[in-house]
């Protein structure tokens, strides 16, 4: 199946006001959710996802697969995000640059809330198709580009730079404008799993802010 990834930025106030605050006190969904978007439609979608947290509890399901997933939906109704087809820090850290790996916080350790005391396997990384990351703090950024681009002095396949090898060229330009983006922002970045699969023209969020190589679309 392969993955479908999207990089969307947000901000940690952002994340408290319209996450964490629902998350705590469901009376606050329809306010957010009118705040997010003026679009009725729009909201209805954010509403439907505020619902879905009581039953995400209840039913213990996996927090990168409900939580993550969610957070990353409500990321991406407020700033562009960006899509690469396979390739995610995720991914970097696991197969290449294990550094990457600490860059991401778990989102049970973002801020208190009730989804502090939920067990979390991921170490705030994808895993697996419809899920999503924990947060990486807007303070770890500049490490990221850093550990991305240092990835040019790697060895790769075939003697090439491990940076060419590593990444398709679609994808470095998508990450390294979402990196840019949260970098002059001062906004954090969660990584997903199937919000966008153009393959079947799903967008589970705000299709007006997505930016991808095959758009033709990558300035914020």
């Amino acid at each position: 199946m392969g993955y479908d990834i999207t990089f969307h930025p947000i901000g940690m106030d952002e994340l408290q006001h319209f996450f964490f605050d629902v998350v705590d006190d469901a009376s606050k969904a329809k306010a957010r959710a009118k705040e997010i978007s003026k679009d009725p439609k729009r909201q209805q979608v954010v509403l439907k996802l505020y619902q879905a947290f009581p039953i995400f509890i209840q039913t213990k399901m996996p927090i990168g697969a409900s939580f993550c997933f969610g957070a990353a939906v409500i990321a991406g109704f407020l700033h562009p995000y960006w899509y690469a087809r396979g390739h995610a820090l995720t991914f970097l850290a696991e197969n290449h640059l294990p550094e990457f790996a600490k860059l991401f916080v778990p989102l049970g350790q973002v801020a208190p809330s009730c989804l502090s005391g939920m067990a979390d396997k991921s170490r705030g990384m994808i895993r697996g198709n419809e899920s999503a990351s924990g947060v990486i703090p807007p303070d770890r950024i500049a490490k990221a580009q850093d550990l991305l681009e240092s990835m040019a002095k790697l060895r790769g396949t075939a003697g090439l730079p491990l940076l060419e090898t590593a990444l398709d060229a679609d994808s470095l330009d998508s990450l390294r404008a979402a990196l840019a983006y949260c970098r002059e922002k001062r906004l954090g970045m969660i990584e997903a799993s199937d919000v966008v699969v153009p393959l079947t023209n799903q967008c589970m969020t705000d299709d007006k802010n997505l930016r991808a190589p095959y758009l033709g679309k990558m300035e914020p």
